[in-house]
């Protein structure tokens, strides 16, 4: 992949993790219990990338643990908003669509610290000083940077590309939060019709995926760029 590209002035942002391991006993337990796990995968589509749990801090006033995942991913995009944006969407999907979380998330916030062109943190609220659980949140970073290196996830980004100015988002402000909202024309089942037919090089993106369903695919893209076209328009603050 080019990175020449990328990124032409590194941006860094300020952690919100102490880099130190605390002194109480609970803290101390847990920074030696966990801290420093790595692993390193090779997504569907895309070069290896490395990460590590870097730190480990349990915060007493909050009562969350801190985990601060460090990441080298040779394949993420230009802009780190899209990177976030695509974390949060397969995140959301995959594990916040499960009634047991829908109350109760596991990870209770991700913040995102760009290091430069390969390099980033995320950094991870989680109500929990149960190692294995802990473990069970770093896991899930590598699960969901996985799916974000897919030939799915590809036909995503190319829908989204092909559709995105018909998606019009307007913001609204509701007990002192901005919330957003997406109108458009463009019916699910218009960007991908259900013909084996089309030559199209959404057709092309998608038709060797598996378990392949035009409908079900097609709503899953409107989904999509709907979300997308949400975070573009309103950044970390759609986001967050």
């Amino acid at each position: 992949m080019d990175i020449s590209g990328i990124i032409s002035s590194i941006r860094l942002a300020k952690s919100i993790i102490p880099e130190k391991e605390s002194a109480s006993e609970i803290r101390r337990d847990l920074f030696q219990s966990v801290r420093g796990q790595q692993t390193s995968f090779t997504p569907e589509a895309g070069e290896i990338i490395d990460c590590q749990l870097q730190n480990c801090a349990y915060s007493d006033d909050d009562q969350l643990t801190y985990l601060c995942v460090a990441v080298t991913d040779p394949n993420r995009p230009d802009e780190m908003l899209q990177l976030k944006t695509d974390f949060q969407y397969h995140y959301l999907n995959i594990y916040m669509k499960r009634a047991a979380e829908l109350g109760n998330p596991l990870i209770k916030e991700k913040h995102f610290v760009e290091l430069g062109p390969q390099d980033y943190k995320i950094e991870l609220k989680v109500e929990s000083t149960d190692p294995p659980t802990l473990q069970l949140a770093f896991e899930r970073v590598e699960t969901t940077l996985a799916q974000i290196y897919t030939d799915y996830h590809n036909f995503l980004l190319t829908a989204y590309e092909e559709h995105k100015d018909k998606f019009e988002v307007t913001e609204k402000y509701d007990d002192s939060q901005t919330r957003y909202k997406v109108d458009s024309d463009l019916d699910p089942d218009d960007i991908f019709p259900a013909s084996d037919e089309l030559e199209s090089e959404l057709w092309s993106s998608v038709k060797d995926i598996e378990n392949y369903n035009p409908f079900m695919i097609s709503h899953q893209a409107h989904d999509y760029i709907e979300f997308a076209a949400k975070a573009h328009e309103g950044g970390d603050d759609f986001l967050n």
